[in-house]
């Protein structure tokens, strides 16, 4: 199994979430994955301007967490 690092952005830095897989993860299913991530390790942001009426698991992601996915690639 493969090993793929899910990097992404957070308060101005860099972060690596490395996960295996049989093939590449989409991008739908790295957003669901630091999702998950973001809810055990950090803590709920207040959001600075009023939510987006469509809730998708990325726009909960930046709301939430200001965390967006910037690549994934292979190790």
């Amino acid at each position: 199994m493969a090993k793929w690092m899910i990097t992404y952005s957070k308060d101005e830095g860099t972060g690596v979430l490395e996960v295996e897989a049989p093939s590449q993860p989409t991008m739908e299913e790295a957003v669901k994955l630091l999702l998950k991530m973001a809810e055990e390790t950090y803590e709920r942001e207040e959001p600075k301007d009023a939510p987006y009426e469509e809730q998708t698991p990325a726009v909960r992601l930046l709301e939430r967490y200001g965390i967006a996915v910037t690549s994934i690639c292979e190790e």
